[in-house]
């Protein structure tokens, strides 16, 4: 009886050592769960916004006649638009309105006299479009413009509002998920008005170029 007991034991010590080993292969042999990759902070720029701009404006004002003459001075203003925003294309409209210190002297060669140049009120309409690279979004714009200007000759002066059009590109900075901060540069071409100065009238247009840094929150 003492033999096949022996027996027994050895069996039963085999059989759980055998399990045992199975489970510890079974235990290192299992796939590791994946590491999850770090999350990459993704700014939403679709939404409304409106913001303020200050800028830097060169004008070069073309009289009937061919003589021409420059104007420069600074900008300020306020924006607004809406966003639209699909994977990393954004897209969408901005309107803006401002108030300018541009002004130009020159001389007009049909009177012999010298001729004054102000610009006063302008505002734009455009399309945007861009490429959101975060934090930041390139972009370009592009439609209509209208300016409010003032020429003066010989003590008579007269107001007209030139139209035009305006295109420029940019690079706009998430500052925090609110609030964006830009620099933008454009440039606009108007056609020419005619101007009643006393005895003569002038035929002027002219084109601008502009350097302008914004800041804007978005709602």
């Amino acid at each position: 009886m003492v033999m096949p007991l022996r027996h027994l034991v050895v069996s039963l010590a085999v059989a759980l050592l055998a399990t045992s080993a199975h489970a510890a292969d079974s235990v290192f042999d299992s796939p590791q769960a994946p590491v999850p990759a770090p999350s990459v902070p993704v700014h939403v720029w679709s939404g409304p916004y409106a913001g303020a701009f200050v800028g830097y404006n060169t004008s070069n004002f073309d009289q009937s006649g061919g003589a021409t003459f420059d104007g420069d001075g600074f900008v300020g203003g306020v924006y607004t638009g809406y966003n639209l925003q699909t994977d990393r294309i954004v897209y969408g409209i901005e309107a803006d309105i401002g108030g300018s210190g541009v002004d130009g002297r020159g001389f007009n060669g049909a009177v012999g006299a010298p001729i004054d140049a102000e610009t006063n009120i302008f505002g734009s309409l455009r399309a945007r479009a861009g490429v959101a690279v975060d934090p930041f979004l390139v972009f370009g714009t592009a439609g209509v413009a209208a300016s409010r200007n003032e020429l003066s000759l010989g003590g008579a002066s007269d107001s007209q509002t030139s139209i035009g059009y305006t295109l420029g590109a940019g690079v706009e900075a998430k500052i925090s998920d609110n609030v964006t901060s830009r620099l933008e540069y454009r440039y606009s071409d108007f056609g020419s008005e005619t101007y009643d100065l006393g005895n003569t009238s002038v035929s002027s247009g002219f084109d601008e170029h502009s350097i302008r840094a914004g800041i804007a929150l978005k709602f």
